[in-house]
């Protein structure tokens, strides 16, 4: 692991998180000239997040087919828009390719096989991947298929917890060094949707950030309380688009009055996307991609 989390990743956590071996790291770096990583205090090798993208992005590239030579020199916006000009043509084969097997596996009565399918999504992904790209879609498809009548509530919350433990079990395994900001979770009262806020902080613990998850359903005067208690810098709310959003607004107005101004207030889920004014002080996180450039932004404006 890097010296220093805020200087990135060690060629070792770069492999787990891009599925690019180290051996290949190096030859791109020789003959590309990227990435092209610092070097800590013990001379190792060290990943800044912004390549680390750029990683990811190649390396789901080169899993449609393209060859190393015509997109590693590319900038990230140019991958970016050439990933998303290639999804929209297999978007539906996709989603039948990796989404339609976990249906089956729940539909099969058989839990080994449900967490053997996970799980070897998560191999193949890499955590931030299976969290950010692959948990959105496979959500809508298990609501989907409960709503229905495909699958029963039974085998809905059975896939809610298996892919839970799947998450929390690769995010304790992450074993970095973490560092500010140090981040509160939690949902609102009557807000008892727990998985994205499982999401929000595998991202957060991605990026070093220290964590306190407290779970579901906390009332207004428990979230201040326990704030300020543990010294946070950001509460992370998450809503569900079953959340009243005038609620949602509401909450947001109150809860950033009466937190100390040191304090940001982060708030995701379907149950803020459509809020268009929020105070002074609240941040709106539409998708989870989004968590990084998030905490890098918070980081360099530390006093």
């Amino acid at each position: 692991m890097s010296a220093d989390p805020l200087l990135g990743l060690n060629i070792s956590a770069v492999e787990r998180e891009t599925g690019l071996s180290k051996e290949l790291l190096r030859i791109w770096e020789r003959r590309y000239g990227f990435p092209l990583p610092a070097r800590d205090a013990q001379g190792d090798r060290v990943y800044p997040s912004e390549q680390v993208e750029k990683l990811r992005l190649v390396r789901r590239l080169l899993d449609r087919g393209l060859r190393p030579s015509k997109i590693v020199r590319s900038e990230v916006a140019e991958l970016a828009r050439l990933l998303e000009s290639m999804g929209n043509g297999d978007k539906h084969g996709q989603s039948a390719a990796d989404i339609d097997p976990l249906i089956r596996s729940l539909t099969s009565r058989d839990l080994g096989e449900l967490q053997r399918h996970l799980q070897g999504e998560l191999v193949v992904r890499g955590l931030r991947d299976f969290v950010a790209e692959y948990m959105p879609r496979a959500n809508t498809r298990i609501g989907e298929a409960w709503f229905s009548g495909e699958i029963g509530a039974w085998q809905e919350h059975c896939y809610v917890e298996q892919i839970g433990q799947t998450v929390r079990m690769a995010t304790n395994a992450l074993n970095q060094p973490l560092a500010p900001p140090r981040v509160l979770l939690t949902t609102p009262a009557g807000e008892q949707h727990g998985l994205g806020l499982l999401m929000v902080e595998a991202m957060l613990r991605m990026q070093s950030c220290q964590t306190w998850s407290l779970g579901v359903s906390l009332p207004l005067d428990d979230i201040v309380m326990a704030a300020t208690e543990f010294g946070c810098d950001i509460i992370a709310l998450s809503l569900s688009a079953s959340f009243p959003q005038r609620e949602a607004a509401e909450l947001a107005a109150v809860l950033r009055q009466r937190l100390p101004r040191a304090i940001s207030l982060w708030l995701g889920g379907a149950g803020v996307a459509g809020l268009k004014r929020l105070p002074e002080g609240v941040v709106r996180i539409d998708r989870l991609v989004e968590i990084a450039p998030a905490v890098n932004a918070w980081r360099a404006g530390r006093p």
